[in-house]
């Protein structure tokens, strides 16, 4: 494949990946319970972002633009799951806060956040699902993916390859605000404001599953 296309497709999908979505939100979300939980997160949407590159470059996110209904069930699942993340986080960080509460004001909330931490399979669970569950990507690599693809070229190939440029730009990023996340939890030492970063984070995926499941009926 040319440079050129493959530098043209850099440039079309670095600006899709700085645009907020799901996956923003997720990666704050699973970084800001533990640094490593942001960073394989954003690892499991990689793989999920691979996984529609192939189908892509096979046809078969072709369907999703064939049949509407498809594409309709896959957004109305993934928002569903978006908002179970988003409430379940919610609970959890209203435990923390009354897990908070009981001890001293001095005292760190290690203790109760042990019990709440999520796990590297949990993780890498939620960031494959979130980008699997988003047929959004599945038309993007359909509409984005032709204009670079020389004509000749195997299909496959060509669609793995400007998948994988995707992939590393939307999961260095997504690394990057995991980094952040974890400078802005080692800033705020207060329990307090933990908590409400966790609460915000939560509200965050939740409305955005509201808004994936709202899209899906309009």
């Amino acid at each position: 494949m040319p440079l050129s296309s493959l530098l043209g497709f850099a440039g079309v999908a670095l600006v899709v990946v700085l645009a907020p979505g799901p996956d923003t939100f997720l990666t704050l979300r699973y970084a800001l319970n533990r640094p490593r939980n942001g960073v394989v997160a954003a690892l499991g949407m990689m793989v999920s972002i691979m996984g529609w590159a192939a189908l892509a470059g096979l046809g078969v996110a072709a369907l999703l633009q064939t049949y509407p209904a498809i594409h309709q069930a896959i957004a109305i699942v993934g928002g569903l799951y978006l908002l179970y993340l988003g409430l379940g986080s919610l609970v959890k960080a209203r435990f923390l806060a009354g897990a908070s509460a009981a001890t001293a004001r001095t005292a760190t909330r290690s203790a109760a956040a042990a019990e709440t931490e999520f796990s590297i399979l949990q993780s890498l669970r939620a960031g494959m699902l979130s980008s699997a569950l988003n047929p959004k990507l599945g038309l993007l690599f359909l509409a984005l993916m032709p204009p670079f693809i020389p004509v000749g070229s195997n299909m496959l190939g060509s669609a793995l390859l400007l998948g994988a440029v995707f992939a590393l730009m939307g999961g260095a990023y997504m690394m990057m605000l995991a980094a952040i996340a974890a400078r802005a939890m080692a800033w705020f030492k207060s329990p307090t404001v933990g908590i409400w970063l966790e609460r915000v984070s939560s509200a965050a995926l939740a409305v955005m599953g509201v808004v994936v499941l709202i899209g899906a009926f309009l």
